[in-house]
């Protein structure tokens, strides 16, 4: 019996997360679609980072989610547009100098150059949204504390990267996750593993 409540409870548990998971889904595409999509989709993308992250630091208990999700929607309108299109500006800068360097340059070192700045560049992007939430900051100091989370906590950089790949070949097995609960299953690792680093830092800085 113990061990058909075990089972119960799991699949409880699990339903329950997949529901969440499909709530917040459908509030970013809602918000995204409110905003226009292109004025919409980054606030829309930040709330989901916002209320992830008062799941794992308070409980999902304490979070009513289309109250909260309305709430930092409104809060980080601008901001978070302002982070996301420089971030993506500059992401699409580089692919650009990738594809001139492999159809014009073909230099081997430069391209693979180009690969390795992408990827620094993709990782640097991971921790704007979980840095926006943490913290008060000005626009060029969000940008400035994202790139230096990055490069000072390797490990958690590094299981962000791993995360981030594993959760995109999981999209690719199975598509239909990506259109129930794609933004929230992204968002769930990469919140979780720059708020360690964000965490490590903070302990280092009160122990100075």
């Amino acid at each position: 019996m113990k061990e058909m409540r075990g089972i119960i409870k799991g699949s409880y548990v699990l339903g329950q997360r997949m529901i969440e998971g499909l709530y917040l889904q459908l509030l970013f595409v809602l918000y995204t679609l409110r905003g226009g999509i292109v004025l919409g989709f980054f606030p829309a993308l930040a709330s989901v980072f916002q209320v992830i992250y008062l799941f794992i630091i308070r409980g999902k208990d304490s979070v009513k989610i289309p109250d909260s999700f309305k709430a930092f929607y409104l809060k980080y309108f601008k901001m978070s547009n302002y982070l996301g299109y420089t971030m993506l500006s500059l992401f699409l800068f580089l692919v650009f100098d990738l594809r001139i360097s492999k159809i014009y340059l073909q230099v081997p070192i430069i391209h693979y150059g180009l690969i390795l700045i992408l990827i620094l560049l993709f990782g640097a992007c991971l921790f704007v949204f979980p840095t926006l939430c943490r913290y008060e900051l000005t626009y060029k100091q969000y940008l400035r504390q994202a790139i230096g989370l990055f490069f000072t906590n390797l490990t958690e950089s590094i299981a962000m990267l791993i995360g981030s790949f594993l959760v995109m070949g999981i999209y690719v097995a199975f598509p239909i996750l990506l259109v129930i609960a794609g933004v929230p299953l992204f968002v769930l690792p990469v919140m979780w593993f720059a708020l360690q680093g964000m965490k490590k830092i903070e302990g280092k800085v009160d122990s100075l």
